[in-house]
């Protein structure tokens, strides 16, 4: 009997584990480049000097850095619709995107390559 509860304790663990993964998705520049920024939740995680160098239309910016980032997030933007993510290059939205996620956000895309790539695109 210990076995088969230790079994399926194990198979929640490991079901549990998925599907938090499948929560953020990496989201290529040419996927991006075909949705309209202006019927989705956008969200620039930049410092505000980073900001001012250009930005993704559309974009609310949030600095990961700041010490409400979470709260401000949270406020902002609707936990139960899709929210798009970037930052320079994409290790800033990793980060912002699993804290997002652990407060309750439901889908989180995170742009690939950041606004670098982006902007070198266009």
């Amino acid at each position: 009997m210990k076995n088969i509860f230790f079994i399926l304790m194990m198979m929640c663990s490991f079901s549990s584990c998925a599907q938090e993964t499948k929560k953020i998705q990496l989201i290529s520049q040419e996927e991006f480049s075909k949705i309209s920024t202006k019927e989705l939740q956008l969200l620039d995680v930049r410092t505000p000097q980073e900001y001012q160098q250009g930005f993704i239309k559309g974009a609310t910016l949030i600095n990961f850095f700041d010490s409400d980032f979470v709260a401000k997030v949270s406020t902002t933007f609707d936990k139960n619709k899709p929210l798009y993510i970037y930052c320079a290059v994409g290790g800033r939205s990793n980060k912002a995107a699993k804290k997002l996620i652990s407060v309750g956000f439901v889908s989180i895309y995170d742009l690939k390559g950041g606004f670098n790539k982006w902007k070198n695109l266009k």
